[in-house]
């Protein structure tokens, strides 16, 4: 019986040493010493990408505020030209208006034509200039002048 009860008790003990190792190994065990923190060498390239990151993104940043306040200067450039376009069309069509136009004569002191008068051309007629029209020679023959204002036909 003796012998049975060492039998068994090796069987238990060697049950236990069989799991005890892998129990007990971890148990206890301080991991910090094992894990070496990284070097400063190595956070070297990747803080160096975050700062190149920032900067392109603020660079960015700026380029956009800037055209922004680029293209709000035009577009007030842009009104203030519409603004003189319009104000330029009322002017000529005040201008054309022949009504119009007589009273500004009178006011800046002009008169009516009485006499009409032609100036003799100032260069001598060639054979190359004889077919053309004569900028001196006055208005042409069924011209009149129009002192009333109205267009002539």
């Amino acid at each position: 019986m003796d012998a049975r009860k060492y039998d068994n008790d090796d069987r238990m003990d060697h049950d236990t040493e069989d799991d005890a190792p892998e129990r007990d190994g971890w148990i206890g065990v301080d991991f910090a010493h094992l894990v070496t923190p990284p070097s400063s060498r190595s956070w070297v390239p990747l803080v160096a990408l975050a700062l190149l990151a920032a900067l392109g993104v603020s660079a960015l940043r700026i380029d956009l505020i800037r055209t922004r306040y680029a293209l709000a200067e035009t577009m007030a450039t842009e009104k203030s030209m519409i603004q003189d376009q319009r104000d330029l069309i009322v002017r000529q069509r005040r201008l054309r208006d022949p009504a119009v136009l007589t009273a500004l004569a009178r006011e800046r002191g002009f008169r009516p034509i009485l006499a009409a008068q032609t100036l003799p051309d100032p260069m001598p007629h060639s054979e190359s200039t004889r077919g053309l029209p004569s900028v001196a020679a006055g208005p042409p023959p069924r011209w009149t002048p129009n002192i009333s204002g109205a267009v002539a036909p």
